[in-house]
C-alpha cells in the first residue's frame, strides 16, 4: 500500500505537470517529464540493487552453512580413518603374536584365543560421510564464491574419493577360499577362536601364508588411509581458511 508521503509526492508532481501544461510551457514540461522518468528509473534501479543485496546476503548465509557442513564431513571422516588405523594396528599386533606362536610351535594358552580371532578378522568396510557435499550439489555449485575452493571440493568428492575407494576395495576384498579353509580349524566363541588341533596349524602352510597376507594387506590399508587423511586435512584447511576470512 502507498504511504501518505508517496501519495503526497505523486499529487505534487501531478500539480506541477498540470500547471506547466496549462501555461503552455512545453519545453519545460518536456524537461520535467524526462526528469520524472529519470527519477522512476533511478527508483527502480535502487530497488533492484536492494533486492540483489538481500539475495546476496541470503546466499552468503547459505554458503557459510554449506562450508560448515563440509568441514564437519571432513573432520568426521578423518576421525573414522584414524580410528580404523588404530584398529588395523591392533589386529596386526594379534597377527604377529599368532605367527610367532605358530612359527615357534608354542603351546596354546587361553590368552591367545582373542588373538586368533583378531588375526583372521576381515578388513574394514568403511563408510565416509558425504552429506555436506550432497547439500552443496543441491544448492548449486555457484553458492561458494571462491572458485578455486569450489573446484577443490568438487574434485575431491567426484574424483579423488571414488578413486581412493576403488583402490581401497581392491585391497580390502575378502578371499573366500581362505575363509572356507579357516572355518573348520577352530571352535568359535564370542570374539575368540580356539584351535581344534595346534599341531595341524603348525604345519598348515596355507593358513600361515594367508595370515601373513592379511597382515600385509592391513599394512597397505594403513598406508593408503594415512595418505588419504593428509588429503582430507588439506581440503579441510582450505574450507576453514575461507570460513575465517
Amino acid at each position: 500500500a502507498r504511504t501518505k508521503k508517496t501519495i503526497y509526492m505523486i499529487k505534487f508532481f501531478r500539480r506541477i505537470r498540470q500547471q506547466l501544461l496549462s501555461e503552455n510551457k512545453f519545453s519545460k514540461y518536456l524537461l520535467y517529464a524526462l526528469g520524472e522518468i529519470l527519477l522512476v528509473v533511478i527508483g527502480i534501479l535502487i530497488a533492484l540493487q536492494i533486492n540483489n543485496w538481500n539475495e546476496w546476503s541470503k546466499d552468503r548465509v547459505k554458503e557459510k552453512e554449506v562450508l560448515v557442513n563440509l568441514a564437519e564431513n571432513f573432520e568426521l571422516n578423518i576421525e573414522v580413518l584414524e580410528s580404523d588405523i588404530e584398529r588395523l594396528l591392533k589386529y596386526n599386533t594379534s597377527s604377529r603374536i599368532v605367527l610367532n606362536v605358530l612359527d615357534n610351535q608354542q603351546p596354546f594358552t587361553d590368552s591367545l584365543a582373542k588373538h586368533f580371532h583378531r588375526a583372521r578378522v576381515p578388513k574394514t568396510i568403511l563408510s565416509l560421510s558425504q552429506s555436506g557435499y550432497e547439500q552443496y550439489k543441491n544448492m548449486g555449485y555457484g553458492i561458494i564464491i571462491d572458485k578455486p575452493i569450489s573446484i577443490e571440493i568438487v574434485d575431491f568428492f567426484e574424483s579423488t574419493l571414488p578413486k581412493w575407494f576403488t583402490r581401497y576395495d581392491q585391497i580390502n576384498a575378502p578371499y573366500v577360499p581362505f575363509i572356507d579353509h579357516h572355518v573348520p580349524l577352530f571352535i568359535y566363541k564370542r570374539e575368540s577362536l580356539v584351535p581344534i588341533n595346534m599341531d595341524h596349524l603348525y604345519r598348515d602352510d596355507y593358513y600361515l601364508g594367508w595370515m601373513r597376507a592379511y597382515m600385509e594387506g592391513r599394512n597397505t590399508l594403513i598406508e593408503i588411509e594415512s595418505e588419504f587423511i593428509k588429503e582430507n586435512q588439506r581440503v579441510l584447511q582450505l574450507i576453514k581458511d575461507e570460513l575465517n576470512d
